[in-house]
């Protein structure tokens, strides 16, 4: 199964992308709730920084999200900002008491791949496989 959205990368967007991962859920019974949930606050953390970090009062920057489902959960998000410089390694969550700067650490986190390329804008790549999990 895969669900695909396209739009302007806004936080209403985003927004609309908890319908997508919901009929993505719904097409696969099989996979556990808990995976569902942390795929999807993946997807969401890293689609709302696209969204919040989107260069203003130029071009439109676009997003487009494909979500698929088999015997792994994979998102592809495809943004045409300018490309990103990040070490994904180097994530970490932030202070306590800081009111941002944990998306990256999440995803990081909950996701068994997650990479980003930069390829005319940005082009994210989120894997999270399904089963049982060795603690």
């Amino acid at each position: 199964m895969t669900v695909t959205r396209e739009g302007a990368a806004t936080l209403a967007f985003v927004e609309g992308l908890h319908g997508a991962l919901e009929e993505l859920a719904q097409s696969v019974p099989h996979i556990a709730e808990d995976d569902l949930s942390l795929f999807s606050l993946a997807v969401i953390e890293i689609a709302t920084n696209i969204a919040v970090h989107a260069p203003r009062g130029g071009d439109e920057v676009s997003l487009s999200v494909e979500l698929s489902a088999g015997d792994e959960l994979r998102a592809v998000l495809r943004d045409s900002a300018p490309p990103v410089h990040l070490d994904l390694t180097a994530a970490t969550m932030a202070d306590a008491l800081a009111e941002s700067g944990r998306g990256l650490a999440i995803a990081a986190a909950v996701c068994d791949e997650l990479s980003v390329e930069r390829r005319r804008g940005n082009l994210w790549r989120l894997v999270r496989r399904v089963g049982p999990r060795s603690v």
